[in-house]
């Protein structure tokens, strides 16, 4: 693995996380710690009674600000579920782990996307700016006439993708195509998918 080529998370976190995921006390601890974090990422004050209770063991500090970061930068960067789940196992984290670890992540997602929450989520504001897709409509319209002739056929498809930006604000792309365009399109995103799958390392989420 190149420590490098970890989706933007900063090599200081990806090196430590990798040496740590394979120690007893990580396996054991990494729960109770990545809990810690998601619950001083959206209290108003720092909840330390989980880092008490394991104040003992040397590397409970140093685990805690590990995943503290790796977690703002998911956060900051974006990254969807598939990367983030990619990351850890390429740390060498097991499945029970990052399913944990997962779980937790998307709830503070739904925690901090809530607007009575706005102002704890714009302390992970995301300088990309990226927009990302909630959902798809499509309608399907058919040409029976023109100016130029009295009778044309044609189906023509209305696609309108709904997206979000960092701010919540709702932004819609829409185009319309015909039935031979979307089934190119189509097949350009099966030809994408294909190339992804092929150049990854996906056998542990298969």
């Amino acid at each position: 693995m190149n420590i490098q080529e970890t989706k933007n998370i900063p090599e200081e976190v990806s090196k430590g996380l990798s040496l740590l995921a394979k120690d007893p006390f990580t396996q054991q601890n990494f729960d109770k710690l990545s809990k810690c974090v998601f619950m001083n990422l959206a209290g108003e004050e720092n909840n330390t009674k989980i880092l008490d209770q394991l104040n003992t063991e040397p590397l409970t500090n140093e685990l805690f600000n590990l995943i503290l970061l790796f977690t703002v930068q998911c956060i900051k960067l974006q990254l969807m579920e598939i990367e983030i789940t990619t990351n850890l196992y390429d740390y060498g984290f097991d499945q029970t782990i990052v399913d944990g670890y997962i779980k937790k992540f998307n709830q503070f997602k739904q925690f901090i996307n809530d607007p009575d929450n706005a102002i704890i989520a714009a302390n992970f504001e995301s300088k990309i700016g990226f927009n990302y897709l909630v959902d798809v409509d499509w309608q399907q319209e058919i040409v029976v006439s023109s100016k130029y002739a009295n009778k044309v056929y044609q189906e023509i498809y209305k696609i309108q993708l709904h997206t979000k930006s960092t701010d919540t604000k709702d932004k819609d792309i829409v185009f319309k195509c015909t039935l031979p365009q979307l089934i190119e399109i189509n097949n350009q995103l099966g030809m994408m998918v294909k190339n992804i799958e092929s150049s990854s390392d996906l056998k542990h989420l298969k």
